[in-house]
């Protein structure tokens, strides 16, 4: 019979850091576990401003992130992972810019506390003699202004509606992203000094080529704004729209007629949007969302599909488009659809097959495209800017993801990697402020890491303050409370969530696991008694023999450190899952040697300059 092996690492500053994955899955490495474990301590404020320090649209976040910290947090592996996007939005609505009348009060408190927090980007700035000008005031325009803002610089955005906020604002429906919000969040990056310019349209009213000699430096941030329609018999009938052209008219207050029967083809997050937004327009009867994919596979986040359901949007999924019907006066009057067998190839590429056989036909008088959106980039058309495309049609990225051809010339969000997240704009913005500063300044900023202990650990923290409350482990996520149908079905305002209430936000806080709290082992105590193993009660912990253990070189030259010899047969070791791990220091408590420490580990990363 085969020994059984197991592959190990020694830890270190990576791998404590990995450990909080709910940090680390965040674009922009925001301390979720530590503002969930403030609000279960009741501590708001500290919460909040954990938040916000590194994003400066966390009320917005708190309101429509798909929330990829929950995605990576470590709890999901157990049962469900902690509601964080949700308890985001508890904190902002106590102490964020929703509470604020004068937004120059908060622009206030907000540099004083980035300040005291050790920012390094705060006044770096080097030569502000010319503005540095941004086209499109979307997340990533927006996170970009405001942390060039912070470092001392004038940035100017230039944005072609009349209202800023980019896709949150033409895109995102009233009912998940309230309005006066979003102009909230926007009136506190102005209030830090950015200029924002509505009206303005690069490349007709200003030719991107002056906009670029009057400016330090330009980013493009304009969005994927168009929508993708698929060359399909029929497309040409009067009733065939693009579902983001849609969300457009009604979000920006232009009068849209559709219905009373709607069909969208698509099963994202945005055909829902168009879906549940075609519900709430007057004189709609039916609303049919069809997709290729199966259930399992569709793209949209389950509370969308279950909200959408909930509001009377019908689902139809494994069926494609095959021809849309139409009347003699060139109007929509149904579609057909052929049911899809595949949507992909044995290699995972996208590569569907149908049944060409297998057919159904739904009545239609409005048929939305949603499977896809696309950038309008006229504007560089004769610009006078050698502009590097690639064969798609879009501008060419260098490796660091934002710089262009063009020195000075940069892109973020969409334009930069195609329709992601919000918060993967706000990153991208923010990573390529850092970009300007450094063109600008010739100046490379310096990540440094600090205040961190050896060996990275916090050292008077004891077990019993690893601070979990009695019966953690089997307390339940809840969704979070939703308005009634009859209520949100109103208007296209009327919310949908209603948030956490404080006693349920507390308790939902408490189920965060602390991932930087640790079990820290001290070989020299250990008596290899194996009660810690015996105590765990998610057998995470496993006395092994040295031999049994895949080592690399680093490992093998600390059995011969200790040992004096190759670690075949001598020595013994404690492995531990970390996967499995929920903290609760059991191990610790129950070692008659106190061999186990439960240690928490901190650190702090800023950009020297």
């Amino acid at each position: 019979m085969a020994k059984q092996s197991f592959q190990v690492v020694i830890p270190d500053y990576k791998y404590w850091r990995q450990n909080i994955k709910c940090q680390t899955g965040c674009p922009v490495n925001t301390d979720s576990r530590g503002y969930v474990k403030a609000i279960a301590d009741g501590d708001y404020e500290r919460a909040y401003w954990i938040a916000r320090i590194p994003n400066p649209l966390a009320s917005i976040c708190g309101r429509i992130c798909a929330a990829p910290c929950e995605l990576a947090c470590r709890r999901k592996g157990i049962d469900s992972s902690i509601s964080i996007r949700a308890l985001k939005r508890f904190v902002t609505q106590q102490y964020g810019i929703e509470i604020y009348g004068e937004k120059s009060e908060f622009a206030k408190n907000f540099k004083e506390k980035f300040k005291n927090e050790g920012m390094g980007i705060q006044g770096v700035a080097k030569d502000t003699s010319k503005p540095i000008s941004i086209v499109g005031s979307g997340p990533a325009g927006l996170a970009c202004a405001h942390d060039l803002a912070l470092m001392g610089y004038k940035a100017v955005i230039y944005e072609m509606e009349n209202v800023a906020g980019g896709m949150c604002v033409t895109g995102i429906p009233p009912y998940r992203l309230p309005r006066e919000l979003l102009q909230a969040e926007i009136d506190a990056i102005a209030a830090l000094g950015v200029e924002i310019k509505l009206g303005v349209q690069i490349g007709k009213d200003i030719p991107l080529k002056q906009l670029y000699d009057e400016s330090a430096a330009v980013l493009l941030a304009v969005g994927a704004k168009k929508a993708r329609m698929l060359p399909m018999d029929g497309a040409e009938n009067k009733g065939v729209l693009g579902g983001v052209d849609f969300l457009r008219d009604v979000f920006i207050g232009k009068e849209v007629n559709i219905g009373p029967n709607v069909v969208v083809i698509g099963g994202g997050n945005v055909a829902y949007d168009v879906a549940r937004t075609s519900v709430r327009q007057k004189g709609v009867k039916a609303v049919s969302l069809v997709c290729i994919e199966e259930l399992h596979q569709m793209l949209a986040d389950h509370i969308e599909i279950e909200e959408g359901e909930e509001e009377g949007v019908v689902r139809i999924n494994s069926y494609g488009p095959q021809k849309i019907n139409g009347d003699e006066h060139g109007n929509v009057k149904s579609i057909t659809f052929k049911r899809c067998l595949s949507v992909f190839d044995h290699e995972e590429r996208f590569s569907p097959r149908y049944d060409e056989s297998d057919l159904i036909t739904i009545p239609a008088d409005t048929v939305f495209f949603s499977i896809g959106q696309a950038y309008d980039l006229s504007f560089l058309n004769d610009c006078g800017l050698d502009v590097e495309m690639t064969e798609r049609g879009t501008i060419k990225v260098n490796i660091d993801t934002i710089s262009t051809s063009v020195p000075g010339l940069y892109v973020a969000g969409d334009l930069a990697y195609g329709p992601k997240l919000v918060i993967d704009a706000v990153a991208s913005g923010k990573k390529t402020a850092l970009a300007i500063h450094e063109y600008i300044s010739k100046e490379s900023p310096k990540l440094n890491v600090t205040e961190m202990h050896t060996p990275f650990m916090e050292k008077e923290v004891s077990h019993d303050d690893v601070d979990h409350i009695w019966g953690y482990e089997k307390i339940d996520r809840s969704e979070v409370p939703a308005e009634p149908v009859e209520e949100r079905l109103k208007s296209t305002f009327a919310p949908v969530e209603a948030g956490f209430p404080e006693d349920m936000a507390v308790e939902q806080g408490a189920r965060c696991l602390n991932c930087a709290v640790n079990t820290i082992f001290n070989g020299d105590r250990c008596i290899l008694c194996g009660g810690c193993a015996d105590v765990c009660p998610e057998y995470c912990l496993r006395l092994v023999s040295l031999e049994s253990i895949k080592a690399d070189e680093t490992m093998t030259a600390l059995f011969k450190t200790r040992y004096g010899t190759d670690p075949e047969g001598s020595g013994s070791a404690i492995i531990k899952d970390e996967e499995r791990c929920i903290r609760c220091s059991l191990c610790a408590k129950r070692c008659p040697v106190d061999a186990i420490t439960m240690e928490r580990f901190l650190f702090k990363e800023e950009y020297t300059f």
